[in-house]
Order: C-alpha cells, then sequence, then structure tokens
C-alpha cells in the first residue's frame, strides 16, 4: 500500500471506502490511523467514526485499540458510543458495553434506535434481568417501542431470561411481526411445553403472509417431537422438499432427531443413508432412536461405527445399557466415557436408583462430588428420592446441604427434601423446609400431612389439614390419603367417615381404591370387622388387593381365623404369587396354634412355587449402610453385634420382658422359638447401633416387611432400659419409640 493513495483518499473524504478496499488487519489500519494523524486529521469524526468501526469488529478489530481512540476523543457522539457499545456486546466482556452506555447517557446524549438491540444483546449475554427490564422502560421513555428491530432484540433477550409471558406481551404489542418475531414466539412455544401452540402460531404467520425459514421449520420439528406426532412431522419434510428448500445440515438433523424419537427407524435410516454429510449429531439420533425401541444391541453396534464420538453420544448409548437394566454393561461403558458430564453422571445415579441398587447410587453421587462435578437439581431430586427409600439421614443432610451451598431452590426439589426428611422419620425436619419455602401448593401441604401420618404424628396431620384450609388451599386426594392414614393410626373412625364422607360431598373428589382401603384400614384396626367388610361389600369400584389386604392385616390383629381364611381365599386368587398373604393367614392360624393349618399353608406356598420374602434390615451410621438378614453372618462384626445383643437381651429379661413365641410358624418348643425370634434382622440392627452409633443419638432403622410382635416389644424395651430413642420404618409405617412407648400406641 502506497502512501500517496492514502493521502489521496483521505483528501477526497472516503476514509470507509478506502478501509473496504486496502485494509485486512489492524496492521495495515494502524497504517491508516498514523497518515490520519500526520495529516492533521485525528480530530475529523468521520475519520475517528471509521476507525472505531473497524477495531470494534469481532473478527478483525481490536476493542483495547478502539478504546485507546474513544478515550481521546473529546466529545464522542451517538455514532461512535453506538459503535463501542456494539464491539463490547459481542466481546468476552459484554458487562463494558453496559458501561459505555451508561457513560453515553452521562454525557448528555440520547439513545437511537441502534444503540437499543447491542444494549440488549449485552444485557442477554449476561443474563442481567434487572438491568434488562429498565432497558426496556427506557425503550418506552425515548419512544423505540414500536420498531421491530428494536422489540426483536427485547423478545430474544427476555427468551434468555426464560421470560415467556414478556415475549408474548411483546409480541402482541408489535403491528405487522416480521419472519424473526414469529421464529422467536414459535420457538418459545415448542422449546417451553407449549408444542400444539407453536403449530397454531405457525398457521398465523403463514396467513399473515409471512413464509417460513429454516430456523422455523427446526422449531416445528421439534413440536412435533414432543407432541408425538409423526403424521404432521412427514407433512413439514413433505414441505420443505414441495417448496424446494435448501437442505442444510441442521434441517437433515432435526428431521433424522424427528424421526428417531417417533420411533420410526425406517424413515430415519433411509434419511440417514442419503446425507452426504453426517455429524455427530446425526449417528446419536440414530443411536438415541435404537435405544428408544429397544433395540440396544443394534444401537451398540451403530455406536460402535461411529467415526467420531462426543459426550452426547456416549451417554445416548448409556442409557441405552440402563433402559436395558444391564447395569454392569452401563458401569463399563461409564467408565470408557472420555469426558463424563453431567448427565453422564446423572444416568447412573437414576439408573442404579431405578433398578433398586440404592447403595450404588448413593456411592456414585459420592464419586460424582469428589470428581468435582456440581450436581443439579436432577441429581438432587434422585439421591433424595433414593435416601428416603432406605431412610439414608446422613446421606439426606448432606444432599440438603449441596442444594444450600448451589443456592438450588424451587417447589419440586423442595417437596423431595420434604419427602427425603418424613421418609427418614425427621418429620420436625421437613417443617423447616416447608415454613422456609416461598411458595406453598397443595403438594407441599400434602407432604407434610402424609409425613406427619406415616410418623405416628396423627394430631400434628389433622392440625396441618385445619391450617391448610384457613390458607385457602383446596385439598386432593393425596391430602386425603394422609388425613385417612393419619385417622387410621389414630383410631379416629368417626373422624376418619367424616373426612372420607366429605370427600364427595363437599369436595366433589371421587375416592380412589387407595382411600377405600384406608376406611377399612381405620374400621379394622377399631375392631370392627363387619362393619369394614361391609363397607367393602358395597363399594361402587371393584376391591383390589390393597382393600382386602386391609381387612386380613385387621383378621390378624383381632384373631379373626374365620372371616381372615375367606378373605385370604379372595387375595390368593387375586395374585396366587404374593407371598404376604400366606404369611399372615399363616401368623393367623400359628396364634391359634393350628399347626395343621400353617403347614396346609406352607404347602400352598411351595405349590404354587412361593417363596417368602426374606426380612432385610438396614441401618446408617456415619454415612455408611449396614445390611442384615434374619440370622446374618456376612457382617465383618458379627462378633461383637452377637455379643450386644446377648447382652440387650439378658438386660431386658431382667427388667420382665419375655420373648413372643407365638410369631414363629413352627411347632416347636418355647427354647427354640426363643432362639429363632432371637436373630430377627431388625433385633440385628439395633444390636449395631447400640454397639456403634454415638451415645445419645436416635437409631434409625429400615425394614422391608411389617416388623413383627416380638421385635416391637423388644424395641419398647430397648428404648426404655437403654435410654435411647429408636426408629422403626416397615412397610407400612414408622414406630418412634422412646422410654418404653411406640407411636403406634401398640
Amino acid at each position: 500500500m502506497r502512501l500517496t493513495s492514502i493521502t489521496k483518499l483521505l483528501k477526497l473524504r472516503r476514509p470507509h471506502e478506502f478501509l473496504m478496499e486496502h485494509c485486512s488487519d489492524m496492521k495495515e489500519l494502524m497504517k491508516f490511523h498514523c497518515q490520519i494523524i500526520t495529516n492533521g486529521l485525528s480530530t475529523e469524526t468521520i475519520f475517528l467514526s471509521t476507525l472505531l468501526s473497524f477495531c470494534a469488529t469481532p473478527t478483525s478489530g481490536n476493542l483495547g485499540y478502539a478504546r485507546l481512540i474513544f478515550s481521546q476523543i473529546d466529545m464522542p457522539n451517538v455514532f461512535m458510543f453506538n459503535t463501542m457499545i456494539r464491539g463490547y456486546a459481542w466481546s468476552f466482556n459484554p458487562k463494558e458495553a453496559i458501561s459505555v452506555y451508561i457513560h453515553m447517557l452521562r454525557s448528555g446524549l440520547f439513545p437511537n434506535k441502534y444503540t437499543f438491540p447491542f444494549v440488549i444483546k449485552a444485557l442477554s449475554r449476561v443474563t442481567d434481568s434487572t438491568n434488562g427490564e429498565a432497558i426496556h422502560s427506557s425503550i418506552i421513555k425515548f419512544g423505540h417501542d414500536l420498531d421491530i428491530f428494536v422489540s426483536n432484540s427485547l423478545m430474544h433477550m427476555y427468551e434468555n431470561f426464560g421470560f415467556t409471558e414478556a415475549i408474548f406481551k411483546l409480541f402482541n404489542g408489535i403491528s405487522k411481526p416480521d419472519l424473526v418475531s414469529w421464529n422467536i414466539v414459535i420457538g418459545n412455544f415448542s422449546q417451553y411445553g407449549c408444542p400444539s401452540d407453536a403449530l397454531i402460531a405457525f398457521g398465523e404467520m403463514c396467513s399473515s403472509g409471512v413464509k417460513p425459514s429454516a430456523v422455523t421449520l427446526l422449531a416445528l420439528l421439534s413440536a412435533c417431537s414432543k407432541l408425538g406426532d409423526l403424521h404432521l412431522g412427514k407433512s413439514i419434510h413433505l414441505y420443505i422438499i414441495k417448496k424446494d428448500m435448501q437442505m442444510s445440515v441442521n434441517l437433515e438433523n432435526s428431521l433424522l432427531d424427528m424421526y428417531a424419537k417417533l420411533g420410526d427407524l425406517v424413515s430415519a435410516g433411509k434419511l440417514f443413508c442419503r446425507m452426504s454429510v453426517k455429524t455427530v449429531i446425526s449417528w446419536t439420533s440414530m443411536v438415541d432412536g435404537l435405544v428408544r425401541i429397544g433395540e440396544v444391541e443394534r444401537a451398540s453396534l451403530l455406536f460402535n461405527q461411529m467415526p467420531c464420538r462426543d459426550t452426547t453420544s456416549w451417554n445416548a448409548m448409556l442409557n441405552g445399557f440402563i433402559v436395558a437394566r444391564d447395569m454392569d454393561s452401563a458401569n463399563q461403558h461409564f467408565k470408557a466415557i472420555p469426558q463424563r458430564d453431567l448427565v453422564s453422571w446423572n444416568s447412573m445415579i437414576v439408573g442404579y436408583a431405578q433398578n433398586k441398587k440404592i447403595v450404588k447410587a448413593l456411592e456414585f453421587f459420592r464419586e460424582m462430588q469428589i470428581s468435582g462435578v456440581k450436581p443439579d437439581q436432577i441429581t438432587l431430586a434422585s439421591v433424595l428420592t433414593v435416601c428416603g427409600l432406605i431412610g439414608a439421614l446422613d446421606h439426606g443432610e448432606v444432599t440438603h446441604s449441596c442444594m444450600e451451598k448451589q443456592n438450588i431452590k424451587g417447589e419440586e426439589i423442595e417437596i423431595a427434601l420434604m419427602d427425603m426428611y418424613c421418609k427418614c422419620g425427621a418429620p420436625r425436619k421437613a417443617l423447616k423446609v416447608f415454613d422456609e419455602m416461598f411458595r406453598k401448593s397443595v403438594l407441599a401441604w400434602s407432604a407434610m400431612i402424609v409425613g406427619f401420618a406415616m410418623n405416628g404424628l396423627a394430631k400434628s396431620a389433622l392440625l396441618f389439614f385445619s391450617r391448610m384450609q384457613v390458607a385457602g388451599i383446596r385439598p386432593n386426594e393425596i391430602t386425603f390419603l394422609g388425613v385417612l392414614c393419619a385417622c387410621s393410626y389414630a383410631g379416629l373412625v368417626k373422624e376418619g367417615q367424616t373426612f372420607f364422607n366429605a370427600m364427595k360431598q363437599v369436595y366433589d373428589i371421587q375416592p380412589r381404591s387407595e382411600h377405600y382401603g384406608c376406611m377399612v384400614d381405620i374400621l379394622g384396626r377399631a375392631g370392627l370387622l363387619y362393619e369394614a367388610e361391609s363397607f367393602i361389600q358395597n363399594m361402587p369400584i371393584k376391591p383390589d388387593a390393597g382393600v382386602w389386604g386391609a381387612l386380613l392385616g385387621a383378621c390378624k390383629m383381632h384373631d379373626e381365623v374365620h372371616m381372615g381364611e375367606n378373605v385370604a381365599k379372595i387375595l390368593t386368587d387375586m395374585d396366587p404369587n404374593d407371598s404376604g398373604r400366606y404369611v399372615l393367614l399363616s401368623n393367623i392360624y400359628a396364634a391359634q396354634k393350628r399347626w395343621p393349618d400353617v403347614e396346609r399353608v406352607r404347602k400352598l406356598m411351595r405349590a404354587h412355587g412361593v417363596r417368602k420374602t426374606p426380612g432385610v434390615s438396614l441401618i446408617e451410621l456415619r454415612g455408611e449402610m449396614h445390611q442384615f438378614l434374619a440370622g446374618d453372618t456376612s457382617h465383618p462384626d458379627t462378633q461383637e453385634i452377637y455379643l450386644t445383643l446377648e447382652e440387650i437381651t439378658r438386660r431386658l429379661k431382667g427388667a420382665g420382658y419375655e420373648p413372643d413365641g407365638a410369631q414363629v410358624l413352627f411347632d416347636i418348643d418355647n427354647e427354640d422359638k426363643e432362639q429363632v425370634i432371637f436373630y430377627h434382622s431388625e433385633k440385628l440392627a439395633i444390636a449395631y447401633g447400640i454397639l456403634k452409633a454415638a451415645p445419645g443419638t436416635a437409631i434409625r432403622v429400615v425394614t422391608n416387611l411389617h416388623v413383627c410382635g416380638d421385635c416391637h416389644s423388644a424395641a419398647k424395651s430397648i428404648s426404655k432400659v437403654f435410654n435411647r430413642k429408636i426408629i422403626i420404618r416397615d412397610r407400612n409405617r414408622f414406630h418412634h419409640f422412646r422410654k418404653g412407648e411406640c407411636s403406634c400406641l401398640g
């Protein structure tokens, strides 16, 4: 580049033309800047504006140099401010664009319609919703709210903030929406759970004369996937072909993804084979589609053929193994993932939880934290569910701490937290979470009512129901389940009947089978067995196993043999493979010492190939879960546990405790019966708690069956003799033992 040509163009005052033709990088621009200074034109607005425009370009410019030039201008004009705002809006430091905008206002200049789209872009990138709304007010103040480009920029900003209502309000204020306006609205409908509205908006867009673009069709294909509407998806594909639209890689991938998600792997496969450019997204969509229809082996073969893989494709295949319940293959695959992300960890945690490998799920959560991956709501909700299932209070409290550290809030996760605390026998901790909730819906109130009820706090549950009504919250089906359970545990027959009748008469809620089961339980526990039987016979819906099971449990409680036999016959006809029904009937016979009938039931079980579910008890100590079976000798501390249990039994007998041999379903002598019940899993878990838990702390045990009468009596005595609070959660409810008493009043 010759200096004479620069000087000539400068004299002609066409700097922009010169830059377009001769400057390709900052080195050339600096030469141009030198000539401006040499020719005494460094204060000329046209030259300074041109320099700033070039320097503020994201691709070839230099914002630092632009800032240097800008700082030397005595009185920058609106164009110069806009140029700097634009440059910073696209830079690595978009906050600086907002600072320049504030500087502009303080300089006494008024922003124009070109200023605001750049400022809005910066606010969108830093997710500054407070200043975003303030800018919106300024736009109205300066009279630029009717400009289509400004309105579209605002809609984009609110889209980034997730403020869908603001988007639609803006859209409705635009007299003639353009393609960009429609695409934002259709995209939001598709993305945020209103795919059918996206299709309606598309129809209105076409009626207004605006032709769709590839962006429009991408949103529509996503809507089809969410609606599960394969026919409509095919119609869009046909529209693309008829209109001879350019089939970009993104559009092809979107079509492929739609077919794969909707289970049309034939169409997906044909499209995949025709694609001239197959990206990692294309391959991943095919793998995911095969996984969705259960073709995990084919998915694995295709995955192994992929020329390159990203974390998303690894995760798609990982999900396939988990869906197939092949956790061993899933674990091997997980270990092979080069860069595991949050989805990888979440998949494994959820997978183990769904496959009832609860302890393994918690181990993965610990490993995830050690690896430095921060959990999200999905992780924490899954872990809280797992903790609730096995009564892992320590793990649950650690998860709660994670929520607080990351400031993770929201009704769904907070209800999961409340549910965990209630299922771990800590309803007061759940109440603290409830009290701190910003918004309390019927789901939150119901969770507390159910939690109080299952923990035997009937008065608290019913008081909470009254508070809920005072607060103006209308109860739902779950609310009444909790209320009826509370009445059952407290023996409140009349109150239970009143609440049950109010469901339909006052709240227009049709009772479900679970509600009828609760009423049978209320009547049965009170000894009103024939009333309970009559109630079942007059039900407007067919009674299920849960309803009849409640009556059978009442028959056992009150030693009603004849009715128990009839109910057990009904239950075994409904499901001959449910061991619980046989065991309950055996218990009824054993209590009456009808040993031939006990043996007959056992033979019936063998004939149907039914095995009694083994009792398993869990106890958590210092964040570790310990599992015990009846007569278990697999624990590393077995010798100490049995010595402790012998000492416990010796002290209990000294205090008047007598083992209840009626719990043994064999006709053997009393000494042998005592040995059988001595080794129940609940007793082993309690003994381990006495041995290892810190003095004064509650001993929490979770068992998978009903706690037997002898273990119940023993736990009451232990709580008194050893002055320890013991909490046992069996398959139905909690038993809080304190000072020789139980919350179940048994």
